[in-house]
């Protein structure tokens, strides 16, 4: 198999320490060699203690970039994370999960075999103690989002609902650099599956190939940073509008572009026919924003608050 570089992107923030010592010594455990971990803390007020990545990366090169006077987010400090890089292949990486040990060499022998820009794999659930709670998200879950099938063509419904997550996701290294400058309203995972399924073929592994940790500071999770119908008018539905206007900055000729921006206005003017028309787009957003127009915010509050419990 040729061996060609991974670089593998770290970005922390504030992380858990055990979480993330964890996190480090499933990735120096990896079977595949030939690695570079670049490390971006994004936490202005917290660092990190960089001895950290001294102790339990051992079998690996990595680097340490520079700090910024101001935090970035997370999807800006994945840009840096990118825009630093070299290497043949790319794989993202969080603070708090645990890879497989043979999480990269399977990826990139796919990448290998395959003209394929982008792969991203199956992943399992873990809680706050390592207790697997679903050994595999795509054995019990059939939403669309989770279903898919390499080759499909995802790209407009990716646009709304992310269909693979960051850390289950390995790409060629220059064509995730030709992403950049990442869209800065969509999560940086969101935006390379949009483009590379807009430029080529994406593939997905029937293996759980990670563990993904779910407790209660993940900054994914159920309508992060929403906490009434207003933040998710302006963070959701205006914010995707937006990342519509970049994927068209950059793909003006995309053949679903008037598609997907006919549903996303459908969004913001609550246009009820348009997004029963649009449905097959994302269906359970389609439901969730029907029944928002007609509940009250106290009671989009509550819901909210127990669904997160």
């Amino acid at each position: 198999m040729k061996r060609g570089r991974v670089d593998i992107l770290l970005s922390v923030y504030n992380p858990n320490l055990d979480y993330l010592k964890k996190q480090l010594i499933s990735i120096n455990q990896q079977t595949y060699t030939n690695i570079k971990i670049y490390v971006f803390d994004d936490c202005v007020d917290k660092r990190t203690d960089p001895l950290i990545f001294k102790e339990y990366i051992t079998n690996f090169s990595y680097e340490l970039l520079p700090y910024e006077e101001k935090n970035l987010n997370y999807i800006l400090a994945f840009g840096k994370l990118l825009e630093a890089s070299k290497g043949e292949y790319i794989a993202f990486c969080d603070q708090d999960d645990i890879w497989m040990p043979n999480k990269i060499e399977k990826c990139v022998q796919y990448l290998n075999d395959t003209d394929t820009l982008l792969v991203a794999s199956d992943r399992q659930i873990i809680d706050g103690k390592d207790n697997i709670i679903r050994d595999s998200v795509r054995k019990y879950n059939h939403k669309n989002y989770d279903s898919w099938q390499t080759y499909d063509d995802i790209a407009k419904y990716n646009i709304f609902v992310t269909y693979a997550v960051g850390m289950s996701i390995v790409a060629r290294g220059d064509f995730a650099r030709s992403t950049l400058p990442l869209s800065g309203v969509t999560a940086h995972d969101t935006w390379l599956l949009s483009c590379a399924s807009t430029e080529g073929k994406v593939a997905f592994l029937n293996e759980a190939l990670v563990q993904y940790r779910r407790h209660g500071n993940n900054v994914s999770g159920i309508l992060p940073n929403i906490n009434s119908k207003q933040d998710y008018v302006q963070k959701r539905v205006e914010n995707s509008i937006r990342k519509i206007e970049d994927l068209e900055r950059k793909y003006p000729n995309h053949k679903d572009l008037e598609e997907i921006k006919d549903f996303a206005y459908a969004r913001k003017n609550k246009n009820i026919r348009k997004l029963i028309k649009y449905r097959y787009l994302a269906p359970d957003l389609v439901k969730f924003e029907i029944v928002m127009k007609f509940i009250p915010n106290f009671l989009f509050k509550f819901l909210l608050s127990f669904a997160r419990r």
